[in-house]
């Protein structure tokens, strides 16, 4: 939604924080393993702001200050979005819109690499690494300490995200299941053989 995932004024740009898709229930999204990442990211850089939104998570032990959201109407969310510099955006096995809602608020994208990742996103847009502790908060760490490479990330990522429409999702989908069915005698073939 273009109207809805905008960039908004920052209300304390001088505060620098981090935006982390908080859904214990969701095991795709990696919330114990995003939670490493930002205890390393707060140790190096304790100044740091963390906000945690998707779910109820005061029964969790979170080991750094951070400011828990918890369930979130879509408005607060882009508005959350805003107010970040960077989005630790973690997926297992799917990705889902969230990348492309930070990237147009205006919010630079850190998730890991992967198929399931790098179909829609590339290095151009976010900024992709290995899925381990190290690559994540060295990444999360370098743009925001690195305004300039910041701020490149994320009008890189605006403009991507803008490109966007469901009509071009929905005709690269209808395509990939033609092409899909156009190779299916050619696999059915193979494996009779």
């Amino acid at each position: 939604d273009h109207e809805l995932y905008r960039q908004r004024p920052r209300r304390e740009p001088h505060i620098k924080r981090v935006f982390f898709y908080a859904r214990p229930p969701t095991p795709r999204r990696a919330f114990e393993f995003g939670l490493l990442v930002l205890e390393a990211v707060s140790r190096r850089l304790p100044d740091t702001q963390f906000i945690l939104a998707g779910w109820d998570v005061s029964d969790y032990h979170i080991p750094f200050p951070h400011l828990a959201a918890g369930v979130i109407s879509p408005g607060e969310l882009a508005d959350v979005f805003s107010q970040c510099d960077t989005a630790l955006v973690l997926s297992l096995t799917n990705l889902s819109l969230m990348p492309l809602e930070v990237m147009a608020a205006g919010c630079a994208v850190v998730s890991n690499r992967g198929d399931c990742v790098e179909w829609l996103l590339n290095d151009d847009v976010a900024l992709l690494t290995d899925p381990t502790l190290e690559a994540l908060s060295d990444a999360l760490c370098h743009l925001l300490q690195d305004d300039t490479a910041r701020q490149a990330l994320c009008e890189r990522g605006q403009y991507f995200a803008r490109q966007q429409h469901w009509q071009a999702s929905a005709e690269a989908f209808e395509q990939g299941l033609l092409t899909a069915r156009a190779l299916l005698p050619a696999a059915a073939d193979r494996v009779v053989q």
